[in-house]
């Protein structure tokens, strides 16, 4: 049986690619950890998003349950050539916001909410390419029943 964790990022993952067949995203993958840093890989197609392992947190909800809190980042690439001006990440990063927005129990898993957020985009250049890149940034709060 997956753990909540791993259901919780497959579901990510599908909202991602959901993103991909309406051409928001060009492509989602999850973060291998054991592969090189996320600019350092064969990036097949722009935007992508790059999903990775949570941190986890917990905290007491009752004397019979914790209240998980899973902290999921998706750093989403773009090449700078692809850009037309500064308000296309903009627009990327509230396309994103809204798909986890307009889900905010990630079908039933986190039945604490999602908390999306996003950090400011950065500007990276790794040898001759130049990106724009940013985070979204998932808390998902999904209660865990404890057993004692």
């Amino acid at each position: 049986m997956a753990s909540n964790a791993t259901n919780i990022k497959l579901k990510i993952k599908e909202m991602l690619d959901a993103l991909v067949t309406a051409g928001t995203l060009k492509c989602a993958i999850i973060d291998d950890l054991r592969r090189s840093a996320a600019l350092e890989r064969d990036i097949p197609k722009f935007p992508a998003a790059i999903l990775i392992a949570p941190s986890t947190d917990s905290g007491y909800s009752t004397n019979r349950e914790n209240m998980r809190i899973y902290t999921f980042v998706i750093t989403v690439v773009q090449k700078s050539e692809n850009l037309q001006s500064a308000e296309d990440i903009e627009e990327l990063s509230e396309t994103i916001l809204d798909a986890f927005d307009n889900n905010p129990t990630l079908s039933g898993l986190a039945d604490g909410g999602v908390e999306p957020s996003s950090s400011s985009p950065e500007l990276m250049v790794t040898q001759d390419k130049s990106y724009i890149v940013f985070a979204v940034n998932l808390k998902v709060h999904a209660s865990k029943l404890l057993n004692f």
